[in-house]
């Protein structure tokens, strides 16, 4: 028996799909998982015989009894997915993990209309790798029926950083997103005098007047955490956009572990999905709004700080060597065959 594990390509180089898929792709190796490579492509050029062909090409490798961790979503059309799922289903005894990363039926209102289908695809697996506890129970009031799940918690950062160096204490929140997405309307309306914010990008005029700076535009992850370690202070996840809000209380954030990878303290909506082990590890705040978080920096004493960072920085470990993906890609093939 050998298990399989699919990775895309085709992405630009900065997409963060493409670097979640690739590092977990590159995990599962470390665990002699092999891998099916699928390149990001527009399916409807494909007549129903170069499908065919094309998937062929991709799972020859795989045989009778192997299992096929299929990572969700390859980002070309679901109908791709389904042609994928399909063929592997008529290996004899093959068993069908699919690693749920994201579902662009939730992600997105306007592909809300989806989700049936969607949660019909997953209901072919023998075993499904989900974000978070609150997603699987969400789907199961969807009509989801796969019984076995593996819990995956966080993504994984793997880079490496400056150990000479310690996160200081600073009255400055760190944001690793760009201030020009409908996700992020807070960023340009920051009017916090007793806070800095500090966002990864390049310098805009809209912050003229504003308590705002620039740490710049990282392709290079590397580059990015080490960028958040030396500034200091604390890392944000957070969203003014109701209908992100609520799929952020379900998925799994890859910035709160890029935050985390660099062991600087995270402020989280108190409603998103890990806020329990953010409180529990005293990995940073979870509060109910910026005007609670500002308030609470200000009255920081260093010394609370200095606790929190030195928290961040063992749990930092976890993430940064790719603990939860190896976790979840074992413990997904051992419930499979053992439970």
């Amino acid at each position: 028996m050998q298990v399989h594990i699919t990775n895309i390509y085709g992405q630009g180089f900065t997409s963060t799909a493409l670097k979640a898929q690739n590092r977990t792709a590159a995990f599962a190796r470390e665990l002699h998982y092999k891998e099916l490579g699928i390149y990001n492509y527009d399916v409807n050029s494909d007549s129903p015989q170069m499908l065919a062909s094309r998937l062929d090409g991709i799972i020859a490798s795989v045989g009778y009894g192997d299992i096929v961790i299929f990572q969700y979503p390859t980002w070309n059309h679901i109908s791709f997915d389904e042609a994928f799922i399909r063929r592997i289903s008529r290996y004899r005894g093959l068993k069908k993990i699919i690693f749920v990363h994201d579902i662009p039926s939730l992600m997105f209102e306007s592909n809300r209309y989806l989700l049936e289908r969607h949660i019909a695809f997953f209901n072919q697996a023998d075993l499904l790798i989900l974000p978070s506890q609150r997603m699987a129970d969400f789907l199961y009031t969807k009509g989801l029926t796969v019984k076995k799940t593996v819990i995956q918690k966080m993504w994984d950062f793997p880079v490496s950083v400056d150990v000479t160096f310690r996160p200081q204490f600073r009255k400055v929140i760190n944001f690793a997103g760009n201030p020009e997405s409908w996700k992020f309307g807070f960023v340009k309306n920051w009017n916090y005098d007793s806070v800095e914010l500090k966002v990864t990008a390049d310098k805009g005029d809209w912050a003229q007047g504003k308590n705002v700076s620039f740490l710049g535009w990282f392709n290079e992850d590397t580059f990015l955490v080490n960028a958040l370690r030396h500034s200091g202070g604390f890392g944000l996840v957070w969203s003014d956009n109701a209908y992100w809000c609520e799929y952020m209380k379900l998925n799994t954030n890859y910035k709160l572990s890029a935050y985390l990878a660099a062991g600087i303290p995270v402020i989280v909506n108190s409603s998103i999905s890990e806020k329990d082990t953010i409180i529990r590890r005293n990995l940073g705040l979870a509060v109910d709004s910026l005007d609670e978080a500002v308030s609470r920096i200000g009255n920081m004493k260093e010394d609370e700080y200095n606790r929190m960072a030195a928290d961040a920085e063992i749990f930092s470990a976890l993430i940064r060597e790719g603990y939860f993906a190896k976790k979840a890609l074992t413990d997904a093939v051992y419930q499979l065959l053992y439970d």
